[in-house]
């Protein structure tokens, strides 16, 4: 069972998020395919796997993907027959572990253009594989 969560529009350089329309680009769309909860001790870890359709700049917030605090983030760039130039994407996470975090995830093509929106594939976005860790 997948659970489909649209994101928060980007705010472009004013800020992680705008719920105006001066948004820039498309909101992340999330699938979340899996999310395991591992217990020990004091301590409670999360892990969600899944897919998003992103494009360059975009924020993505912890609790987007099921989770309180972020920790780590690990992408991957699917591709589809249709193009034949590769992607590689790039994440930052603010303020880790602090209570709903967020990370900024930048998109490249292999000549090194950063895709946003209007540029790469037909909106800008591709889709991402990630594996989410925090709490």
């Amino acid at each position: 069972m997948v659970q489909v969560i649209k994101g928060y529009p980007h705010g472009g350089s004013a800020g992680p998020v705008s719920d105006s329309d001066d948004a820039t680009g498309a909101a992340a769309l999330i699938h979340i395919h899996s999310v395991e909860r591992h217990i020990f001790g004091n301590g409670i870890k999360i892990v969600a796997y899944g897919e998003m359709k992103i494009h360059a700049g975009t924020y993505v917030y912890a609790r987007e993907m099921k989770l309180n605090t972020l920790q780590t983030l690990s992408l991957t760039p699917e591709l589809n027959l249709n193009n034949t130039q590769g992607y590689m994407a790039q994440k930052f996470i603010y303020h880790k572990g602090e209570l709903d975090n967020y990370a900024s995830i930048d998109v490249y093509a292999d000549d090194g253009t950063w895709q946003g929106p209007g540029t790469g594939p037909v909106d800008g976005s591709i889709w991402l594989d990630f594996i989410a860790m925090g709490e």
